[in-house]
């Protein structure tokens, strides 16, 4: 009997790893091997905002299952149900691909399925049961061979939130200059966050008449959040200022329009932007990658509603003494170890990204951003740098194909035609 089409298993996490590693790479496998069924497994994550599993469905995976079907299958000794074809055996040849998260948490649902379990990630500690980690670039290579992978079980393939920004025309900006403001994809944080940025386009409105401001609205943050945000419940957590929503427009206090627009039309976005205001995380990389001088805060005003990795986040929960301890290793992180927080200044070595760390205000960050918007000199040196810097495009298709490569599979043939 034929062996039936291969099993493919893309497990992920946290919103970041979602939009800009596995849906360009879930894409190209569908290029480059459309026979394959490719399921998507979602695991626990501290900075799941609820909505990654609503957000993953628009994918086209042929399935996704959440993170509590995957606590719950391992505790019964099993994997969630549907990510494997339901059809009698031969069933085809299976890979589980990691795409963020805990490795071991790969290993283990390949386990349960029988499929080696290959890796890809930023990050080098190395993962018993991981037959290959790739990489994203040859500094992150040497480093797991230090820290014990073989030589020949890891490799660099290229970044792949480069692939995320998939070629689009620029959107057509209402006024000049045209102004980014991203307000994060976490419910918890964006409350924060979206009376800021309405604030600070006030600040910008006031001394730039002309300018228009743009909020690319993440798939993943609540209707609940973005209500509350707009309203400014939380609006003295950082300064900010509430705002009233006339349709997809919010007016701010001093008559500023910041337009929301749809995730979708990010990458527009991206090509039409003068500057961006942002917080830290995968978005700096894309804003790098499409050549945009941005300002990257970390406000510490209030340190305990930043998310942490590992254990810091667990240990945060704790009764009593978990808001002291995370206060305290924020401030550790951010304050004493000087650490550049946006990822094209960590990848370069150089200061790409205006940073403002510490207590912020919006007059603050108004200035930095106005000291780019008043140098544009400064703003295409910045540019330039940050284009010819970042990485380019094309991790995808190598993923995949590297992938194929290591399990010995073969690439259906491309249709005639075809120069794939």
């Amino acid at each position: 009997m034929a062996a039936g089409r291969r099993q493919v298993v893309l497990v992920s996490n946290g919103p970041g790893e979602l939009t800009s590693w596995v849906r360009p790479t879930l894409a190209a496998w569908r290029r480059l091997d459309p026979t394959a069924r490719i399921a998507l497994a979602l695991i626990p994550c501290q900075f799941a905002g609820g909505g990654e599993a609503a957000l993953a469905e628009r994918f086209g995976a042929d399935a996704v299952t959440t993170p509590a079907a995957f606590v719950r299958g391992i505790a019964l000794r099993r994997a969630p149900a549907g990510l494997v074809d339901a059809t009698p055996r031969p069933r085809g040849p299976g890979v589980v691909l990691s795409m963020g998260g805990n490795g071991g948490s790969a290993v283990l649902l390949g386990r349960r399925l029988g499929f080696p379990v290959l890796r890809y990630s930023f990050v080098p500690y190395r993962v018993r049961g991981v037959q290959r980690l790739f990489v994203h670039d040859e500094r992150t290579a040497r480093s797991a061979r230090l820290l014990g992978t073989p030589a020949g079980r890891v490799e660099v393939v290229g970044n792949l939130v480069a692939d995320a920004l998939e070629a689009a025309a620029p959107a057509r900006p209402e006024g000049d200059p045209h102004v980014l403001l991203f307000a994060g994809s976490r419910d918890g944080f964006a409350v924060h966050l979206i009376p800021f940025m309405l604030a600070l386009a006030d600040a910008l409105a006031a001394r730039y008449p002309g300018a228009s401001f743009a909020w690319p609205v993440s798939a993943l943050l609540s209707a609940q959040a973005i209500e509350a945000g707009i309203a400014g419940r939380h609006a003295a957590t950082l300064g900010g200022a509430a705002g009233r929503r006339e349709g997809d427009v919010v007016r701010t206090p001093g008559g500023a329009r910041v337009r929301m627009v749809d995730e979708s039309q990010r990458p527009g976005q991206l090509r039409a932007a003068t500057v961006a205001i942002t917080i830290p995380g995968t978005n700096t990389l894309e804003l790098g990658i499409a050549g945009v001088p941005s300002v990257v805060m970390l406000p510490l005003n209030r340190p305990e509603i930043i998310p942490l990795e590992g254990p810091g986040h667990w240990l945060s929960l704790l009764p009593l003494v978990g808001r002291p301890l995370k206060r305290a290793a924020v401030r550790l992180f951010v304050e004493r170890l000087r650490y550049p927080v946006s990822l094209p200044n960590q990848l370069t070595g150089e200061s790409l990204m205006v940073e403002v760390k510490g207590q912020v205000s919006v007059q603050g960050v108004a200035a930095a951003v106005a000291r780019l918007l008043d140098d544009p000199d400064e703003r295409a040196r910045r540019s330039a740098r940050l284009v010819a810097s970042m990485p380019a495009r094309g991790a995808a298709e190598r993923l995949v194909r590297r992938v194929y490569d290591t399990l010995g599979w073969a690439l259906p043939a491309p249709p005639k035609g075809d120069a794939t």
